[in-house]
């Protein structure tokens, strides 16, 4: 669960951060303290579902996109889930996706 309540904070924070707001901003849009805000974004606490909803609603987002933060995810866990699809894939899909990858890195 700690790694879940870190990973979720982090997202919070990197919404938050897009959208220019400031904990205290977010804090009073929410009726949520800054101090349990930035305990949330450290991975501290995990906020109630009525605290969730809160903080997506002021963040113009719903609430499932708080919990999409595979980018935020260890290098060596995503390397290892990236080979992990490439064993799962067809020679074709192998060859379409190294051409990807490989015009992103040059």
């Amino acid at each position: 669960m700690a790694k879940l309540k870190e990973l979720l904070g982090k997202r919070i924070k990197e919404i938050r951060l897009s959208k220019n707001l400031t904990q205290e901003q977010l804090s009073e849009l929410t009726n949520i303290g800054a101090s349990s805000l930035s305990k949330i974004e450290s991975g501290i606490y995990h906020p109630t579902d009525d605290n969730l909803e809160k903080i997506a609603s002021a963040l113009g987002v719903e609430p499932y996109k708080l919990y999409m933060y595979n980018h935020h995810k260890d290098i060596k866990e995503i390397k290892k889930e990236i080979y992990s699809i490439l064993e799962k894939a067809s020679e074709d899909k192998i060859k379409l996706a190294y051409k990807i990858l490989n015009s992103f890195i040059e």
